[in-house]
């Protein structure tokens, strides 16, 4: 697919047809998993086509580079999130920097910010060296990315201001985050969490970022089995997703004790490398 409209012009499909039963789906609506593959970035669907794996990345401290040069390979699709970490490994690495990748960067709130974006703590510089050697995509959850100022920050005490901080986006930036074929949006109510146990009594209460983008790809990838009817396209690769509490912050909005349940009892084609 080479643009937007050669995606958003596929029919959409009877909700009731059945997907394979190992395929990591958690449902048969093949239009909910349509509207997963569609939600991402063109560029990313593009890539998905052609890709054996999904790698996601959590923000693991106890990961490190050296591990990644013995879990990637060349024929992957890398995912991380928010103000993620190894960035230079990814931007420079011999072979991390030939992968395409796609960014998650979740809403602060109701705000008009996103994690590891600007006027936050972010990692700008290395997301442009990233985007001049490989196709990447940027997905935002809820509302595209509205260029905020720092005067737009609700708790800017949260994350000071330090001499690497980038406080606007560059313009090559700007035109990537204001293009449907680098950039979206995705719902933290996307439908592929639609079963999401949140907390009525805590505001903004939704799932984790690696959660989200778990069910999201997992949808994805069987409506690539669905359209391409093969066996499963797409490995899934879940780096650092712990079933403990050894991350750096477990915010207490995500319902741990469900994301992990889950992560219990993996489906055909999924792993999870845990430190």
């Amino acid at each position: 697919m080479s643009n937007t409209e050669s995606n958003t012009e596929k029919p959409i499909l009877e909700q009731s047809i059945s997907l394979s039963e190992n395929s990591g789906y958690i449902s048969n609506d093949v239009s909910t998993a349509q509207s997963a593959f569609l939600t991402l970035p063109v560029v990313i669907q593009t890539a998905l086509e052609q890709a054996k794996r999904v790698v996601l990345i959590t923000n693991n401290p106890a990961v490190t580079t050296v591990q990644f040069e013995m879990l990637i390979q060349p024929d992957d699709i890398l995912v991380v999130f928010n103000h993620f970490i190894h960035a230079d490994f990814f931007a420079s690495h011999q072979l991390a920097s030939l992968l395409p990748k796609l960014l998650f960067f979740r809403q602060i709130g109701d705000s008009k910010l996103h994690f590891g974006l600007p006027p936050r703590s972010n990692h700008i510089s290395v997301v442009e060296q990233m985007a001049e050697t490989a196709p990447l995509g940027i997905l935002t959850s809820n509302q595209p990315y509205q260029f905020p100022t720092f005067a737009d920050d609700p708790s800017p005490n949260d994350d000071p201001i330090t001499t690497q901080r980038i406080l606007d986006i560059p313009l090559n930036m700007q035109k990537i985050l204001s293009s449907p074929t680098y950039h979206s949006v995705l719902s933290e109510r996307h439908k592929v969490v639609a079963d999401y146990p949140y907390f009525t009594d805590i505001h903004s209460s939704a799932p984790s970022s690696g959660f989200l983008l778990y069910r999201l790809m997992l949808a994805a990838r069987s409506y690539l089995h669905y359209i391409q009817n093969t066996k499963l396209p797409l490995e899934i690769v879940m780096i650092g997703f712990n079933d403990n509490d050894k991350n750096a912050h477990f915010w207490h909005g995500h319902n741990w004790d469900f994301e992990r349940q889950e992560m219990s009892r993996l489906p055909t084609g999924v792993t999870i490398h845990r430190y």
